[in-house]
């Protein structure tokens, strides 16, 4: 680590301490421009990757990091330099921001694991880019938080999972929360995927909590389970939230994330963890511009005949009924 006088002065903490410190980052290689503060506005703790320039990390194959507090990937003070992240081990983090008030960040997982324990917000002032390649994994604990232009892309057979909870909730902004607080107008946010089957939604925690029969919100009769918010919108004071702020690409086929007919008919084949034999559609709220997730019960094929069975029955009846008459 760089500086490690001034970083001793700026954390208030003895050389001995910052040993342990140290040693955590040596999983992680380093280069360019970055900093190890403490930092209110970040919950305390933070790594900036591209502080002050350009800077990089990199997480190298069979390699394991754990961070146990924020990570800034492309930072402040006030100039275009960027930061990046690559990850090709596995890396385990809290909070991540990607892109500040006036540089860029870029993240990718080329066939690694990442593990977001916290929320992940991909662009701020300026944009934030994610892509994940090569078979790579990226799970976020919390709201994937997407803003000012910034763009993700999932490619071949790499996933990226969101997660409920163990009440079957998103966290308090939704799964995909779109919005853009700085500058509304520096453009549309995207989500790239080769298929559908790139984007899952891990209820593991909930199914451990309530078990297969228990659901979110259930219609009985039609066996229906209701995961409310997985996009959900924000804005600046004095703009319009709108899902036209994101716009997805599934397999060559573009849309706006308010477009009820094309998310059902291009993020069908979304993977819900438990409840794989669903069948999978969108609603749109167009007051709170919103999407939920609908999960159907796919009648056993038993069941199938026994509604043709009561479909013939009610021919049937009604050619008699008409007959009579």
């Amino acid at each position: 680590m760089k500086n490690n006088a001034a970083l001793l002065k700026a954390l208030g903490i003895s050389a001995l301490s910052l040993a342990g410190t140290l040693l955590s980052f040596a999983e992680i290689s380093l280069s360019g421009s970055y900093i190890y503060s403490t930092d209110p506005d970040f919950g305390g703790k933070v790594l900036k990757i591209g502080y002050g320039g350009a800077g990089s990390g990199r997480v190298n194959e069979k390699t394991a990091w754990t961070i146990d507090h924020s990570l800034l990937v492309g930072c402040c003070p006030n100039n275009y330099s960027p930061g990046s992240l690559n990850i090709f081990g596995t890396a385990t983090t809290q909070d991540v921001y990607v892109g500040a008030l006036y540089r860029s960040g870029t993240c990718t997982v080329t066939g690694g694991t990442w593990n977001c324990n916290g929320q992940f917000q991909l662009g701020m002032g300026i944009y934030g880019t994610l892509t994940v390649e090569s078979g790579g994994k990226m799970t976020i604990e919390k709201s994937f938080r997407i803003a000012a232009g910034s763009g993700v892309s999932v490619k071949d057979s790499s996933t990226l999972t969101l997660t409920v909870d163990s009440n079957g909730n998103f966290s308090e902004t939704g799964g995909i929360y779109v919005y853009d607080k700085y500058y509304p107008t520096l453009g549309e946010n995207s989500v790239t995927l080769s298929n559908a089957s790139n984007l899952v939604i891990d209820a593991a925690k909930f199914l451990a909590n309530n078990g297969n029969a228990q659901h979110l919100r259930t219609n009985s009769a039609e066996e229906t389970v209701v995961i409310d918010n997985f996009i959900t919108t924000g804005c600046a004071t004095g703009f319009t939230k709108s899902l036209d702020l994101l716009t997805f690409t599934v397999d060559g086929h573009t849309f706006k994330a308010g477009d009820e007919d094309a998310l059902n008919t291009h993020l069908a084949g979304i993977v819900v963890t438990g409840f794989e034999d669903y069948a999978k559609s969108f609603v749109v709220d167009s007051t709170n511009q919103s999407v939920s997730l609908h999960l159907s019960k796919i009648p056993e094929p038993s069941a199938f005949g026994l509604l043709a069975g009561t479909g013939a029955l009610a021919l049937v009846v009604a050619r008699r009924r008409r007959s009579r008459v």
